[in-house]
């Protein structure tokens, strides 16, 4: 009777070490961390000038996180249509699972793009709204991307949707001082 109990113990012992060993690829074992960089940018419809946010959150942090970019407005002048149509432009970004890979992360990812003429952003301790008047043509578009993304490390991944935003993802080592060993090229706005 001590013999089963006392192997039981032994492979739940064994199995509970390898469940804690960090995945070959973490690059903790380097004494490296990881963050991840993304931007929403968008034409401003004023200056005519690209507008965006870019964050960078350190990838630790981003199981099952959403962002919500800041309400925007933007404009699309058709060829021939007087006046132009404006809208009123809501992101999110959710990444919901992360895992690291040779050379990169692994990352399901969930981008959503709403145009409508009037849009409101409701969280804790924040609320804004924002809205096209009636007397102007508005936009109409809401499209939700969801697939999962390798990242190689500092190698930018771009996703397009119309009116002219673009959302771009990209990955970056970190030594141990916080320097960057990656290049994202994703600019400052």
């Amino acid at each position: 009777m001590k013999t089963p109990l006392c192997l039981s113990l032994m492979c739940f012992a064994l199995l509970s070490g390898c469940s804690m060993m960090r995945n070959q690829n973490d690059p903790v074992r380097a004494g490296q961390t990881v963050s991840v960089i993304n931007a929403i940018t968008w034409t401003n419809p004023l200056s005519g000038k690209r507008d965006g946010v870019r964050t960078t959150w350190p990838l630790a942090q981003l199981a099952g996180h959403e962002e919500n970019f800041p309400l925007a407005q933007i404009k699309n002048c058709r060829e021939g249509a007087t006046p132009c149509a404006w809208g009123v432009l809501s992101t999110s970004r959710n990444i919901t699972r992360y895992d690291f890979v040779a050379g990169g992360v692994a990352l399901d990812l969930a981008v959503t793009v709403d145009v409508h003429r009037r849009q409101q952003d409701r969280r804790r301790n924040f609320h804004t709204s924002m809205a096209i008047p009636t007397d102007v043509p508005a936009l109409q578009y809401r499209k939700v991307v969801q697939q999962g993304v390798a990242l190689p490390y500092g190698k930018v991944h771009r996703l397009e949707f119309e009116h002219g935003v673009k959302f771009e993802i990209c990955a970056q080592r970190l030594d141990k001082n916080g320097r960057a060993l990656d290049d994202c090229n994703i600019p400052y706005i």
